[in-house]
């Protein structure tokens, strides 16, 4: 729903209700002084969230009105949010220099956005109820363009967004979230210092292009993004939220995306390449993103908050999940492209055998896509050997024998098996027989050793 060019939309009374399948699937937007005005009503968003944009000098003002699922607000320009008598307000995710508003409001969730040139040394307030402005006329605050007041308001989650070029120390505090964008054209390793549910005595970030310093200050939830030309390599974190965008590129591995702040998700032409990690939510690729699942677990029922269920790739994109479990089946949306490529046993085999080896391999394509299954092809290597093909077929596999492997003549080791699919009429710079999955298998001549099918990594369909 747009309002524009001056134009106004009033709900009074009234109920607003949005029929959805997944997350961000309908917005509000307002631009260029247009006005969401509310009064006395409801918004129902069918237990998913509600979207809400406003650019150039849009309002969006709400007394008395009663929001039955979550709320996330992205503000831009000179935007104005005002809510009062309001339930819960949600998240409030802004940039430049908006002017944020609540009275008797539950529930606030700010992201306090500190750009090039911002410093402050603060301590915000912890009371149950706060009443509390934000601006340059703080002690402890500069260069800050937006300004925040609350008027007993109870539940006041703090977070904050240091871009950069600011300086930002944050003392004796209680941070529900803390974003940090990973932003230009540089390249940072990360090692365990972002980890949700952490206390920091005195920890300084290291990087070069802002200050962030945490003093006595615990952050429940860390929120971290990459954009524009970034790449970051990360080891070991534990996040609420990864999104990517622009033409970004990361690589996670033994990380853990809780999913507070909702998912992992990659847009534009980003590449998200995730090993060995657990998404506690969903995941969902859009544009002309690419994301890889490596060994890796994307299970809602381990997430506090289920947002969305099912895990989808969306336009132009490409969601590869190799050896990976996902609770719900992976959907290919528009003209994106999904693969399930798997190999879940066995463990060992005995020589002399016709070993059947299980798992997947197929692919789901959205309906404005036209490419199609061409085959899959399993292979096996000792040694830095040749791959020699078992099996290739032109018929996909979903949770079933890919092939049968003849150990005749073979000696007793460990050996590799190697699984691609490959598809027709795609020209995409990662194509599917770039991403193979591989196994180990333990050949022995004991009998008591011999075949062990061990099915991990089913997928079940919710």
């Amino acid at each position: 729903m747009y309002v524009d060019n001056y134009g106004s939309c009033i709900f009074n009374n009234a109920l607003l209700h949005y029929v959805q399948d997944y997350v961000s699937q309908h917005n509000l937007i307002g631009g260029n002084n247009g006005q969401f005005v509310f009064r006395n009503s409801w918004v129902d968003c069918d237990g998913s969230i509600e979207f809400v944009h406003l650019v150039d000098n849009a309002l969006y003002d709400a007394v008395d009105t009663h929001f039955t699922d979550w709320t996330t607000w992205y503000l831009y320009d000179q935007t104005a949010l005002s809510l009062e008598d309001v339930n819960y307000a949600g998240d409030i995710v802004f940039y430049d220099s908006p002017t944020l508003r609540f009275k008797n409001t539950n529930v606030v969730m700010p992201w306090l956005y500190f750009a090039e040139g911002a410093a402050i040394d603060y301590t915000f307030p912890e009371e149950k109820t706060i009443t509390a402005t934000i601006d340059n006329t703080v002690k402890g605050i500069s260069g800050i363009p937006w300004t925040l007041t609350m008027e007993n308001c109870s539940y006041v989650a703090w977070g904050v967004n240091p871009y950069p070029g600011s300086d930002i120390t944050v003392r004796n505090s209680q941070l529900t979230m803390a974003m940090f964008r990973f932003a230009g054209e540089g390249e940072f390793n990360l090692k365990g210092i972002m980890r949700n549910n952490s206390y920091y005595k005195d920890e300084t970030i290291p990087v070069t292009d802002r200050h962030f310093r945490l003093v006595n200050t615990s952050v429940k939830w860390w929120k971290v993004d990459v954009i524009d030309d970034f790449q970051l390599k990360a080891d070991s974190i534990v996040f609420s939220e990864m999104v990517l965008k622009n033409n970004s590129r990361a690589y996670l591995t033994h990380s853990i995306c809780e999913g507070q702040t909702i998912h992992l998700g990659a847009e534009d032409n980003a590449f998200l390449y995730f090993e060995k990690g657990e998404v506690w939510s969903y995941v969902s690729v859009w544009e002309n993103a690419v994301m890889v699942l490596s060994d890796s677990v994307v299970d809602w029922e381990k997430g506090k908050f289920i947002y969305q269920r099912c895990n989808i790739a969306h336009g132009n994109s490409r969601l590869y999940c190799l050896n990976s479990a996902l609770k719900s089946k992976p959907e290919a949306y528009d003209s994106a492209l999904v693969m399930f490529a798997s190999i879940t046993g066995p463990d060992h085999g005995g020589i002399g055998d016709s070993i059947p080896i299980f798992g997947s391999a197929w692919i789901d394509t959205g309906p404005e896509s036209g490419v199609t299954f061409l085959q899959y092809q399993l292979a096996w290597a000792k040694n830095g050997t040749d791959w020699t093909v078992i099996a290739e077929s032109f018929d996909p596999v979903e949770e079933g024998i890919l092939g049968a492997w003849d150990t005749s003549g073979f000696k007793e080791g460990e050996y590799n098996l190697r699984l691609q699919i490959r598809v027709a009429g795609d020209d995409s710079d990662h194509p599917t027989d770039s991403y193979p999955v591989y196994r180990v298998v333990i050949l022995t001549s004991s009998s008591s050793d011999r075949l062990t099918c061990g099915w991990r990594g089913k997928i079940q369909q919710v």
